[in-house]
């Protein structure tokens, strides 16, 4: 397989897991806490399949402008194809070296992409850089230490979310997001949680397909015996036939903005 073949399954993979009813619903309160208007300019950093950005677009109108970077070729094409209005434009970009300008927007948005990058202080540096002065952001990250997931086996339920948390630089940035973000000379505007709760494992739930990511990402890890990841996969299609399941996380989103003077 090579890698372009593995990245475009990715991108798909990805396209699934956010038109699932939990992904949908946790863009619909990005959208009302960005409180955007029209004419605005918005630059999403790691827009994924370009839903947001979609979004978006419909709001600030022609007057307006959405960027959208991401670091996968694959994906910036997906959004190219699906685009639907001429003022938005995607590229491949980095979020630790932002090829705009200083002050050219209003709103950055960066939702489940920084605790990816190690170098998570640069990210909001480059944020605060491209911020108009007065312009805001909103950053969404997850603390994978704090899933809920009901397991008949905890000990090994610890072992695949402890082995899973390899995938991300920071597995638990949202306890430090308020700090960086005050460190990177932004004002700190307020902080909430968006909840997401699985009680069926079916196929429109966000946990059905996190699952399926954890075990491939597991499995190549050879940290886990794979019988073990096996019957930890296995289980959830039993506990839901039997009305037992629970699946539980958060979405921490911290709005910020640049203050107008220094």
């Amino acid at each position: 397989m090579s890698g372009m073949e593995y990245s475009n399954e990715n991108a798909k993979r990805l396209q699934r897991i956010y038109l699932k009813r939990d992904v949908i619903a946790q863009r619909a309160e990005t959208m009302r806490q960005l409180a955007l208007t029209a004419g605005e300019r918005v630059l999403d950093i790691g827009c994924g399949p370009g839903y947001l950005c979609e979004s978006m677009a419909q709001i600030v109108g022609a007057d307006g402008a959405v960027v959208g970077i991401d670091v996968s070729t694959d994906l910036i094409a997906a959004c190219n194809r699906q685009k639907a209005y001429a003022w938005i434009s995607y590229a491949i970009g980095n979020a630790t070296a932002l090829d705009q300008a200083d002050a050219s927007f209003d709103v950055v948005v960066c939702t489940q992409v920084a605790e990816y990058v190690p170098d998570v202080d640069r990210v909001l540096a480059e944020t605060y850089r491209v911020l108009r002065p007065g312009g805001r952001t909103i950053f969404v990250a997850t603390d994978w230490d704090a899933v809920v997931w009901h397991s008949e086996d905890p000990e090994r339920m610890t072992a695949v979310m402890t082995s899973w948390e390899a995938h991300c630089a920071h597995p638990r940035l949202p306890r430090s997001m308020a700090r960086r973000l005050v460190e990177a000379g932004f004002h700190l505007d307020g902080a909430s949680i968006f909840p997401i709760l699985n009680l069926q494992y079916d196929d429109d739930s966000y946990s059905k397909g996190l699952a399926q990511g954890i075990r491939d990402f597991v499995a190549r890890r050879n940290d886990v015996p794979a019988d073990d990841l096996t019957a930890w996969h296995s289980e959830f299609e039993r506990l839901g036939a039997a009305g037992q399941y629970f699946f539980s996380t958060n979405r921490y989103l911290f709005r910020a903005s640049k203050p107008t003077a220094p």
